[in-house]
């Protein structure tokens, strides 16, 4: 096949997966925990492998996350699927959610969600694009993402339904930062 030929075959469109075709997959077993995707606009995704450096920044974003919000009031999802409108169910980093972890039957929805959060390191574009849109367009209200190697944080808030954020901030070590609803938060305290 020519180069252009390959281009043209790629660019055609892709089989569609609505949510509930999805679902029906994986209570199916067709996807196992060994298939590393998610669903992003009707589209299998895959997930990248996660580094050491990245483990490290989820795990300890992790666990101050659970020092300051009780089990009994919140729900701290750690690479867990959060259930969007778009025909998307991706797996950030983390999530916080509203509400204790017994009240969901369901995976979290938006409106159940105060905070999302995407570790990049090897991820970064995607996260600054086909993710961002994903959530932008389901209206999370705050969405992080964690730059591994720059130390820095982008904080992205007032969602539009064009797939963008109205306001992004930067925030590097040294910098305290306020969230929407979680605090306020040292640069430090969130990277490695």
């Amino acid at each position: 096949m020519s180069r252009s030929t390959v281009q043209e075959v790629s660019e055609k469109s892709h089989f569609h997966w609505s949510l509930d075709r999805y679902h029906a997959a994986i209570e199916a077993g067709i996807f196992t925990k060994n298939d590393k995707v998610e669903l992003l606009f009707g589209k299998l995704v895959s997930i990248s492998p996660i580094g050491v450096q990245h483990g490290k920044v989820v795990n300890k974003i992790s666990r101050l996350l659970f020092g300051r919000f009780p089990a009994q009031d919140y729900t701290i999802g750690i690479q867990n699927p959060i259930t969007l409108a778009n025909d998307s169910e991706p797996e950030p980093d983390i999530y916080l959610a509203k509400g204790p972890l017994e009240d969901y039957d369901h995976h979290p929805y938006p409106a159940d969600l105060l905070l999302v959060v995407e570790v990049a390191d090897s991820t970064l574009q995607r996260d600054r694009t086909i993710k961002l849109a994903t959530y932008a367009v389901a209206e999370i209200e705050e969405y992080w993402i964690v730059n591994v190697y720059a130390e820095k944080i982008e904080r992205y808030t007032g969602p539009t339904a064009e797939g963008q954020y109205g306001t992004k901030e930067t925030f590097r070590t040294g910098d305290t930062f306020a969230s929407l609803h979680p605090g306020d938060f040292a640069v430090a305290d969130l990277v490695i």
